[in-house]
């Protein structure tokens, strides 16, 4: 039994990584995909534990690039840096993104995104709870 739970595990954890969105000029829309650091998205690939991605230090992405990842497809897209500005994902990261853009080539394993339209919203700041017990 342990066995059988073990293997479904590690075939859970090789399809993570499949791309979906592999074909060069294939449309992509997300919709509230984490944006992280390329360093702790392949941490939260190797471990399996997605709270790397949020808690991630923005130092990361300045040393390793930026990443988004799509929730819905478990996927990770690296960013083309042609339509967005690296001040924005800043702001935003660890938020959310909502985004539509293309497929243009790949970064080791990863898709790169060249996003032509997108929100981004950003991480919500810890604050003191103001709202009726």
């Amino acid at each position: 039994m342990k066995k059988m739970i073990l293997s479904i595990l590690s075939v859970g954890l090789l399809s993570f990584g499949i791309v979906n969105a592999e074909e060069v000029g294939e449309d992509v829309d997300l919709s509230s995909a984490v944006i992280t650091a390329k360093s702790c998205a392949e941490k939260a690939k190797q471990t399996g534990s997605f709270e790397l991605l949020s808690s991630c230090p923005p130092a990361e992405a300045a040393q390793s690039g930026y990443v988004i990842y799509d929730v819905t497809d478990n996927t990770f897209y690296a960013i083309a840096p042609k339509n967005i500005y690296y001040f924005e994902l800043d702001e935003g990261f660890g938020g959310n993104i909502d985004a539509k853009g293309k497929i243009v080539g790949k970064d080791g394993d990863l898709p790169v995104l060249e996003v032509q339209e997108y929100k981004i919203s950003p991480k919500p700041k810890a604050g003191f709870f103001k709202g009726c017990l």
